[in-house]
């Protein structure tokens, strides 16, 4: 009892007291605690031991289902690419002949001008990544890379961020214009709207970063356009752009110029860029055409306007210029009346041009109507005429221009039958294309019947116009059904008139036919004249 009565602990402590070895009692009492926590620790180690077997054969299960997933991706990565390549044995795209792949990049980018963009890619660059195959079209068809729209205004944040962004413009506008090979470059400029004063605490503004790498390949440029938004101020580069000499453009023929407002008059009067050899294209958007030193001389086509379309030049003005033209083929005006005091009678002679459009206001009272700068000009060779505004008597003009095959033409609140329109189109015997609309929206309903048989049937004076094949009319215009019958048929099949062409395209307006079951009615019948193969369309039904 007295051994049991003594733990292992009492033990332990009376030997740290007193120092000595213990006696075999002592040791036995040890021993038989001892005993039991030796016992566990072999049942925890043999579980250990069982559960590290466990886990190896788990190891074991996981490489080996890892091997066969490795297996089946690589199975499926191989049936993919074989997918793929029957999907383009199927594909109409990839099947394209490349040449015709090149003629798609082209007209992806001939109608808009592609834009350098900051946050965007444009047309060119999304092209060369659609895939290898389009890369490789795109990268070597020079022309689509040979033309750029530039926006030089200013980008958000800080002059060092500006600085960055023109840096990554500037190197986007390198690669692009590498790609084009040696081709020549048109180049559409929207100048910065910063001013030199802007920038005094400044060394220079950041889009120049830009506007000097497109500076450096000046060499290469055919076409130039700047469209300034600085106000009266001078950007940097509308400075440097009038500083060009022939040597840095030697290539350039068309320039095109924009300003919104007035600008320092000295900038362009001492500029060469407009007298260069090479320029064949001049366009001139501004308020202000006596800032320009210009060689009209040299030009085959000239545009001028104002800022907006309600702004113009004086009459003089406009013919003073074209007098001093001597092989003009393309001319686009706007003109205005005179200014007081001002009258330019000399007669023009434009013996090359070939298309000619004009705007043209003047002073009109109960008692007065002020001349039409065509009455003035003479242009035996015109072949293409688009009047937008006017409302002058054109007989005379239309007589020294016989040869006139496209006409747009307005009619007029006093023409209410359209009988000024027909006289005026006995002129035009070589008239091919015609497009007659109103001058005023809010013209009302016109009578349209004589007109439309003017077409079609002989009358007293003949046919008009015997070699018009396309014909569009719009605007409020009334006419009987039984009118646009002998219209559409007078020049096909057996009703056809001899010596006369017959129709081409038509589009007709029949807005101003009040009666729904008479619009109704034409409807049906320019639907049996389409199906029996004329081109011909009805708006406004």
């Amino acid at each position: 009892m007295e051994h049991c009565a003594l733990s292992s602990d009492s033990v332990l402590q009376t030997l740290l007291k007193t120092n000595r070895p213990p006696t075999d009692r002592e040791k036995a009492i040890i021993q038989e605690s001892v005993a039991p926590t030796t016992s566990k620790l072999k049942v925890v180690e043999a579980q250990i031991s069982d559960t590290m077997a466990h886990i190896q054969a788990l190891m074991v299960q996981v490489e080996q289902a890892e091997t066969k997933l490795a297996r089946l991706r690589e199975e499926e990565a191989a049936i993919l690419e074989t997918f793929a390549d029957h999907r383009r044995v199927f594909s109409p795209f990839r099947n394209l002949p490349e040449d015709i792949l090149r003629e798609i990049c082209i007209a992806c980018v001939e109608d808009n001008m592609p834009m350098l963009s900051y946050l965007s890619n444009p047309w060119p660059f999304v092209l060369a990544q659609i895939s290898s195959g389009m890369r490789h079209v795109a990268l070597t068809t020079p022309i689509i890379w040979a033309s750029m729209h530039v926006d030089m205004r200013l980008l958000s944040g800080s002059i060092r961020e500006q600085e960055q962004a023109y840096s990554v413009l500037a190197q986007r506008a390198r690669i692009w214009i590498e790609r084009a090979g040696g081709l020549a470059l048109t180049v559409f400029i929207q100048g910065s709207t910063y001013s030199f004063a802007l920038f005094e605490s400044h060394r220079s503004d950041p889009s120049s970063i830009l506007f000097d790498t497109l500076l450096s390949y000046s060499t290469r440029w055919k076409a130039l356009y700047f469209d300034s938004r600085c106000g009266s101020r001078l950007s940097t580069p509308m400075s440097r752009i009038a500083a060009l000499t022939a040597v840095e453009v030697p290539l350039l023929q068309t320039v095109s110029l924009h300003f919104d407002a007035s600008i320092s008059n000295t900038v362009f009067n001492d500029s060469v860029l407009l007298t260069l050899p090479t320029l064949k294209h001049v366009e001139l958007k501004t308020d202000n055409i006596q800032m320009f030193t210009v060689d009209w001389g040299i030009l085959t086509s000239v545009t001028l306007r104002g800022i907006y379309p309600s702004k113009y030049h004086s009459k003089t003005d406009i013919a003073r210029i074209l007098q001093q033209t001597k092989c003009l083929e393309f001319c686009n005006i706007v003109v205005g009346p005179d200014r007081p005091q001002e009258h330019y009678s000399e007669k023009i002679g434009l013996p090359f041009l070939k298309t000619f459009a004009i705007r043209e206001s003047t002073i009109e009272t109960a008692s007065y109507l002020a001349p039409s700068i065509l009455d003035l000009i003479t242009a035996p060779n015109l072949d293409l005429l688009h009047i937008r505004e006017g409302f002058f008597d054109f007989a005379g003009f239309f007589q020294r221009s016989p040869c006139i095959t496209e006409l747009s033409l307005p009619y007029f609140d006093k023409d209410e039958s359209l009988t000024d329109t027909m006289g005026l189109l006995r002129h035009c015997p070589s008239l091919d294309v015609l497009c007659l609309w109103p001058a005023y929206s809010n013209i009302g309903t016109r009578n349209a019947n004589g007109l439309l048989r003017s077409f079609v049937e002989q009358g007293d004076v003949g046919i008009i116009c015997p070699r018009l094949q396309g014909f569009e009319i719009t605007g409020k215009i009334d006419f009987s059904l039984e009118t646009l019958r002998l219209f559409l048929e007078g020049k096909q099949g057996k009703n056809a008139i001899p010596n006369v062409l017959p129709w081409r395209i038509l589009i007709i307006n029949i807005g101003g036919i009040t009666a729904a079951e008479t619009r109704q009615q034409m409807v049906d019948l320019v639907s049996q004249k389409k199906a029996a193969g004329l081109d011909v369309e009805v708006i406004g039904g």
